[in-house]
């Protein structure tokens, strides 16, 4: 048991984690401490426009939005219980353009192109959590930038790896926390908010349960 003040408070919530994500399941367990959650996956459609945003706000959107759409799968399942909703989105920017899950190694490799010729990436992050206690519903908002250097003159590894499918449906096109990492030279942040989950959600837990 990871005895903080956050895991005290938290045995008084249902947490539900809004995603599928393996890496988001292992970061709050072995990273962050925090061992009991249930997981239901959020059905909102990560569709918004792009146009209209910035990186930073399309990506907090959709976080609130994911967060959102649980409140109705908590009704039903859990609405005798105080609970708290966490969901978290991610994607990655270069020269202001958003780059999400590529669907195909010729979409990957297009990302690649990019990446090469603006090799400033940035990783973000944005966190939601929604507390519900009796009848009062809160939300709490933090986000999370990594920066990242794509290796330019790098092209035996790009192709090894876009045929390796590792970087196949993942924001960005890479897994940096495997084979993914010998695509860049630098990384100056979060490492873990690049894996799935950045650490800063510890915090907006900790503020989740403590503001009234």
């Amino acid at each position: 048991m990871f005895n903080t003040t956050l895991n005290k408070k938290l045995t008084e919530y249902q947490l539900i984690l809004g995603s599928n994500s393996p890496r988001r399941r292992e970061i709050l367990k072995n990273n962050l401490g925090i061992k009991e959650f249930v997981v239901i996956g959020s059905d909102f459609a990560e569709d918004l426009e792009k146009s209209d945003k910035t990186p930073l706000e399309y990506v907090q959107l959709t976080s609130k939005h994911k967060a959102e759409a649980l409140l109705e799968v908590y009704k039903e399942k859990f609405s005798n219980k105080d609970a708290i909703i966490l969901t978290c989105d991610t994607i990655v920017t270069a020269n202001g353009r958003i780059f999400e899950k590529p669907k195909s190694k010729h979409e990957q490799r297009n990302y690649f192109e990019f990446y090469k010729k603006h090799p400033d990436l940035e990783v973000i992050s944005a966190i939601t959590t929604i507390k519900i206690k009796k009848d009062n519903i809160s939300e709490y908002f933090d986000h999370s930038i990594t920066k990242l250097k794509f290796k330019p003159n790098n092209d035996e590894v790009m192709t090894a790896y876009i045929e390796s499918e590792e970087g196949l449906e993942v924001a960005g096109g890479f897994k940096y926390q495997e084979l993914g990492c010998l695509l860049f030279s630098e990384i100056s942040g979060d490492y873990y908010n690049v894996v799935g989950l950045p650490t800063s959600t510890f915090e907006l837990l900790n503020r989740t349960v403590t503001e009234s």
